[in-house]
């Protein structure tokens, strides 16, 4: 019997346009996961990547940002199987309009954090996936 390799992780982050450049913490904390990470620099390009590829996990930051907010109200607009497995979304307020997103973007599961608690959210998110992967790959 021969062990299976789990296949990497695929993930998109979308951050803020006041973020550095290169790098965000949230890629870095993906890329040391062994995530394949890839950074979306708008949301038009957003949408390209997940029209491409599969993607497990979308990360958008919607604070002070409306285009990323819109970029989340598109996703309705994939066909599901375009959607991202897990979509989180990181904002600085309370946003009443999110709560019907869950049933307009399903299958993607979505979870909603508040900065600056948004990081240890999204690492419970991660560990979940993780124990969902292992679970596949021994199956």
């Amino acid at each position: 019997m021969t062990a299976q390799v789990p296949a990497t992780l695929r993930a998109v982050v979308v951050p803020s346009p006041d973020a550095h450049p290169q790098d965000t913490p949230t890629r870095r904390l993906l890329g040391g996961m062994g995530y394949d990470v890839s950074r979306a620099d708008s949301p038009n390009q957003a949408m390209e990547m997940l029209g491409a590829d599969h993607t497990d996990l979308l990360v958008v930051d919607i604070t002070n940002n409306n285009g990323n907010l819109k970029l989340i109200g598109s996703i309705s607009e994939l066909p599901e199987s375009k959607r991202p497995d897990q979509l989180a979304i990181f904002t600085d307020a309370i946003d009443s309009s999110l709560d019907d997103l869950r049933r307009s973007v399903s299958p993607s599961h979505v979870h909603v954090f508040l900065k600056p608690l948004h990081m240890h959210g999204l690492l419970n998110v991660l560990r979940h996936m993780e124990r969902e992967q292992a679970d596949k790959s021994h199956n």
